[in-house]
């Protein structure tokens, strides 16, 4: 029997188009163990190498009893937005915020004796396992909800691996959360299919002979995952804060500078990357550092001002709005808080003994100010015709103007002479205003 030529062609296609796809590249992640801020980042790499290749399906092989619900959250947000198409395979068990993750996915797969639910939230306080609020029940519970109506999956039977009050006939009765086993899950629809190894998935998916890339946890994932801890965090604020305050107090730039930057770089991109830090905690540490500097430079008084608190406190609070979201667990949101207020507490202190060892800072920790603002203010009550005829040393370079110390006093200078290196031996020749005019010593008029 003849065959019509557009038919052919047609079906020629058909087969090509098959053949290529069946012959095209797979991504392939492992979650494992407890999902945490660095499974937010694995997901994020493996979506970005399966976007580089080309790759039209990623498999992601679930064996997790559970983790961190904030962490979850955006794993759910990145498989909803993924531009391919998503497979998981419950590999034993995908409990907890693993069965969250499953369902984000467009396909479910199941080995033999594979489970999935036992969802609802749960913290530990003092050692013990405590159900969480009625109130965070109530939004994991629609968090399921709507991420089963997504996917086109009974949204029932998602609510009711979060919420034991919820009975589905048949299934699970009231009091008891919902876990499905493979066959109760290919009969509600939240399995397309057993399979006992990723090659069946692949077979399942119409990619038997597809090139499998296996993507696993870089140094980036590992870094973010210690950087992210809170102690590591902690260091980083004690650091940067520390580092940035030191710089004012010494001229110029440098190592203290660099370090300071450094730290509060690590700290924001590590904590951007797992989507906990947004612009927003950037905004706030923003202005606290210039509230900050406008009480160090501006509004400097005898003692630390309300600029500063306020700007310390911004500060503070740009550092806890980049450790925890809006469903991080109390334990995580108190380890935050004793990150961010020990870190801060550490680097005022360090700040302290550091500026005690420095010779000559700009600085002093009189509540973060400026000595020679104190010292300008004080001249203005002291005798000035005392001043005539000191002799000091120009702690900058007078062009003509800077700064001058006089036994142990920072003071404005000009020199009459116009340009004087720093560290040039120098005298007070008159007094104009708050500030003094200078020459170099030695060369004084009779």
């Amino acid at each position: 029997m003849m065959v019509p030529m557009r038919t052919a062609a047609f079906l020629t296609a058909i087969c090509i188009a098959a053949a290529s796809f069946a012959a095209g590249t797979v991504v392939h992640v492992r979650v494992e163990d407890e999902i945490d801020r660095g499974t937010v980042l694995l997901l994020r790499g493996a979506i970005e190498r399966a976007e580089e290749l080309g790759a039209d399906l990623l498999v992601i092989s679930l064996s997790t009893p559970g983790g961190y619900l904030d962490a979850a959250l955006r794993c759910r947000d990145l498989l909803l937005d993924a531009p391919l198409r998503t497979v998981a395979y419950v590999d034993r068990e995908a409990l907890s915020a693993g069965a969250l993750i499953a369902i984000s996915c467009e396909r479910i797969y199941f080995a033999p004796g594979g489970a999935m639910g036992a969802a609802t939230p749960v913290y530990f306080e003092r050692g013990r396992m405590e159900e969480a609020p009625e109130k965070v029940i109530s939004a994991v519970r629609e968090i399921f909800r709507a991420t089963a109506e997504a996917r086109g999956r009974d949204p029932h039977v998602a609510a009711a691996m979060v919420d034991p009050d919820i009975a589905i006939p048949d299934i699970v009765e009231a009091g008891k959360l919902l876990t499905l086993t493979p066959t109760t899950a290919t009969e509600r629809g939240y399995a397309d299919g057993l399979a006992e190894s990723l090659a069946d998935v692949l077979v399942a998916e119409g990619a038997p002979g597809a090139e499998v890339e296996e993507f696993t946890a870089g140094l980036a994932v590992r870094a973010v995952a210690v950087l992210t801890s809170p102690f590591v965090s902690g260091l980083l604020i004690a650091l940067g804060i520390m580092g940035l305050l030191v710089e004012l107090s010494v001229p110029g730039f440098g190592i203290p500078g660099i370090v300071g930057l450094g730290a509060l770089s690590l700290f924001f991109w590590s904590h951007f990357a797992v989507g906990l830090a947004g612009w927003e905690s950037l905004g706030f540490f923003i202005a606290g550092l210039i509230l900050v500097l406008l009480e160090i430079f501006v509004f400097t008084a005898v003692d630390f001002g309300a600029v500063g608190i306020l700007g310390l406190g911004l500060i503070g609070f740009g550092f806890y709005t980049a450790m925890v979201g809006p469903l991080t667990e109390p334990a995580q949101v108190t380890r935050a808080v004793t990150a961010v207020s020990a870190g801060l507490a550490v680097a005022l202190v360090g700040l302290v003994l550091i500026i005690t060892l420095l010779p000559r800072p700009r600085l002093r920790f009189g509540g973060i100010l400026l000595k020679g603002a104190i010292d300008s203010r004080a001249l203005r009550t002291e005798p000035r015709a005392e001043w005539v005829g000191k002799r000091g040393m120009a702690l900058t370079d007078l062009r003509p103007v800077g700064k001058g110390e006089f036994s142990g006093r920072i003071v404005d200078v000009v020199s009459e002479e116009g340009y004087l290196p720093r560290g040039t031996e120098i005298v007070i020749t008159r007094a104009e205003g708050i500030r003094f005019v200078v020459r170099r010593a030695g060369g004084e008029r009779g």
